[in-house]
């Protein structure tokens, strides 16, 4: 005579041992490491693709256009200088977006890295540890990385914002002096002065720019 109640404990003991008769094989299924799935969905592609050349595809605008060089006769005057401050703004404008878009392309290149380690941890078995350490030890590299990517992008936006400021603030105070007529076109005092002072002053904004790029250097890559 059976008795139902051993019988139904001892099926129940099977089927958690597994088929095999040992613990090892279920072990191996229920302690899967990221078999969860990854570790969230991806951010969804900008609808508008860009250009990493150029901002536009239909109005291609070169620093000449953007910036018609002024008159000889006004070479020595106002209109030297804001030609000058034109060319800066606008080279400073496509480089700051050439730069967005080089780091654009460097996340995505960050994150089908992080999709391939998540790929790979997916498939180790909780008997793996040496191969799951050198996977840990592959995530917090990436993860270092791509946090100096950031500070380093947030960096370099900075010093692009402010030397644009800059540079219009200098423009836009030339322009107030000569509609009000107080530039006398030569290099004397005046307005040409402080325009001098305002060449210094985007000197001084592409050392900073300089600066960072040297910092740069020494980041993980």
């Amino acid at each position: 005579m059976h008795d139902k109640h051993a019988n139904d404990h001892l099926a129940e003991i099977e089927k958690r041992i597994g088929d095999d008769g040992t613990v090892n094989g279920n072990l191996k299924k229920l302690a899967k490491i990221g078999g969860s799935g990854k570790s969230g969905d991806d951010a969804k592609e900008p609808e508008e693709k860009l250009n990493p050349a150029q901002p536009s595809d239909q109005v291609n605008k070169t620093v000449n256009d953007r910036c018609p060089s002024p008159s000889p006769g006004a070479a020595a005057g106002a209109a030297q200088q804001q030609w000058q401050l034109c060319q800066e703004i606008v080279k400073t404008e496509l480089a700051q977006y050439k730069y967005s878009m080089t780091m654009y392309q460097l996340a995505r290149t960050r994150q089908q890295r992080l999709q391939e380690i998540e790929r790979e941890r997916g498939d180790l078995g909780a008997d793996e540890q040496g191969k799951l350490q050198d996977n840990t030890n592959k995530l917090l590299a990436l993860l270092s990385r791509m946090e100096a990517d950031r500070q380093q992008g947030r960096a370099y936006m900075d010093a692009y914002t402010a030397r644009l400021a800059y540079l219009r603030a200098v423009r836009d105070m030339l322009s107030n002096e000569v509609l009000r007529g107080k530039d006398g076109g030569g290099s004397g005092g005046g307005s040409a002065g402080r325009v001098a002072a305002g060449v210094v002053g985007i000197a001084t904004m592409k050392a900073a720019l300089d600066a960072v790029k040297s910092k740069r250097k020494g980041w993980p890559r």
